[in-house]
């Protein structure tokens, strides 16, 4: 079984390798800077990405994508999550957490 060392050491693994995002709004892909990451109070990694689509327009966010400090897709996301009139945008949130199972 995996050690409380061990859990800690993946949990920094993940927020040293997550380096931006690439969002794609109304069809149309763009590189994002990572907002913030943060360890929840269950232990879980938060990372945090804004989305600010032109203001006074309808937006609809369709894809969310992590890449790494390599530049390799690391996680991503199918959305259908509609903004109507934007007035500020959105914070997306992917969280991480780790299962261990017996099998």
């Amino acid at each position: 079984m995996l050690t409380t060392q061990a859990k800690e050491d993946f949990k920094s693994f993940i927020e040293r390798i997550i380096s931006y995002a690439v969002v794609t709004v109304n069809g149309v892909a763009t590189k994002k800077a990572i907002h913030r990451k943060e360890r929840l109070s269950d232990g879980r990694v938060a990372v945090y990405i804004e989305i600010t689509p032109q203001l006074g327009t309808t937006a609809t966010i369709t894809k969310v994508q992590l890449y790494n400090t390599a530049n390799k897709l690391w996680a991503e996301k199918s959305e259908s999550i509609s903004l109507s009139s934007v007035q500020e945008g959105a914070l997306y949130r992917f969280v991480f957490d780790f299962v261990e199972k017996e099998v």
